[in-house]
């Protein structure tokens, strides 16, 4: 769920900006490139918080985070906001996508079995990145080209993917085994 908004978000977003912000088309893909940047300040820092205070509640933040910020997005629409919001959305999406994978990895019961997991990450994510746009095409169209939708539908789906995480209950990092007493 988190992929699918995120790709919608991502596909869309120079579109938004040239129709409802007026900006110039290269001034669009400037815009957008403050989460990217964002997103690799904060990739270290998610992992180290995730350590901390687990993998799961790392995600369940940046989901919230991310998804209020995009609804706060929706209701007022200038260049300086949506930089802001995009700052942080980059650093919420670091909590989210950093540990995505790591979980998914450590809730396999043997490490024959990682590689499976690992492919079966990348075929939703895939599928995501291939379902979000023409998903949240049709509602752009649906609603008359209007490209601000990119901030709704990417919060739904973000509510999705918190409500499926919170009924996770394995994926945490797992302790490195015990060193054998001397």
């Amino acid at each position: 769920f988190y992929m699918i908004g995120f790709n919608s978000i991502e596909t869309f977003f120079s579109s938004y900006a040239v129709t409802t912000l007026g900006v110039k088309e290269s001034n669009a893909a400037f815009i957008l490139s403050a989460s990217y940047i964002s997103f690799i300040v904060f990739a270290i820092p998610s992992g180290m918080l995730a350590a901390r205070i687990g993998r799961k509640k790392t995600m369940l933040i940046g989901l919230a985070t991310f998804a209020v910020g995009l609804l706060a997005a929706f209701f007022l629409p200038s260049v300086p906001f949506i930089i802001a919001i995009l700052v942080i959305g980059g650093a919420a999406w670091a909590a989210i996508n950093i540990n995505g994978l790591p979980m998914v990895l450590d809730t396999s019961t043997t490490e024959s079995l990682m590689g499976t997991y690992s492919g079966l990450y990348f075929i939703a994510a895939t599928l995501a990145a291939t379902l979000g746009p023409i998903l949240n095409g049709w509602i752009i169209d649906l609603t008359g080209k209007n490209y601000n939708m990119i901030f709704i539908v990417c919060p739904i789906f973000f509510v999705l993917a918190f409500l499926s995480l919170s009924f996770v209950t394995q994926g945490e990092s797992k302790a490195p085994p015990a060193a054998p007493a001397a």
